[in-house]
């Protein structure tokens, strides 16, 4: 088990996801300045208001990410990039004397590459063409793995409209198989995919 600070949010990066996030409270600096310092991470998790159940108002599933770029913007705000690196389970949180929480956690092994099949390979075609509408997301990859089913779906998980307990459910499976499926439902129901 390992104790991690924890920085909860309304949205989350996964392994091999990359995320941009603006850093004003008091707390969640002092956080950063640990990381840096120590240079280690943090973990991120869903905020689950009205979960009435433990460890509080977050997900027991996050990420630990590391800070692989940081500036500082106007007005002393904080802006880093974060790299998704491991999945954890929460087993319990404390909070510190400013509010900032700190969990102690049990790592959640790493779901393996695998290429997608050709039924699925649509997939990946729509996440290519999700990123090209949106630059600032692209951006922050060099690289693209729009074959792997496993990058592939928890890029989209990282950008669709999912509920915590959807959330939950889909990263605690041993692989990417029910994500998978979630996203093709998810696509054909918006009417993303090409029937041609």
């Amino acid at each position: 088990m390992s104790q991690i600070m924890l920085f909860p949010l309304g949205s989350i990066v996964l392994p091999e996801g990359k995320m941009k996030l603006r850093i004003f409270e008091p707390r969640y600096k002092r956080m950063v300045a640990e990381c840096l310092k120590q240079s280690s991470g943090f973990g991120m998790c869903l905020i689950d208001e009205g979960s009435g159940r433990p460890p509080g108002n977050i997900t027991q599933i996050g990420t630990f990410v590391s800070i692989v770029d940081f500036e500082v913007l106007e007005g002393d705000i904080l802006g880093i990039t974060v790299s998704g690196i491991k999945r954890f389970l929460v087993d319990s949180v404390e909070s510190e004397y400013d509010g900032l929480r700190v969990a102690n956690v049990d790592w959640l092994p790493s779901w393996q590459p695998q290429t997608l099949s050709r039924e699925q390979e649509f997939i990946g075609e729509r996440l290519q063409e999700v990123f090209k509408a949106f630059p600032m997301l692209e951006s922050l990859y060099l690289h693209c793995f729009y074959d792997d089913a496993t990058w592939v779906s928890q890029r989209w998980l990282e950008v669709l409209p999912v509920s915590c307990q959807e959330f939950e459910q889909l990263v605690a499976q041993p692989n990417c198989d029910a994500m998978l499926s979630f996203i093709e439902r998810a696509i054909i129901k918006q009417g993303l995919l090409d029937q041609t």
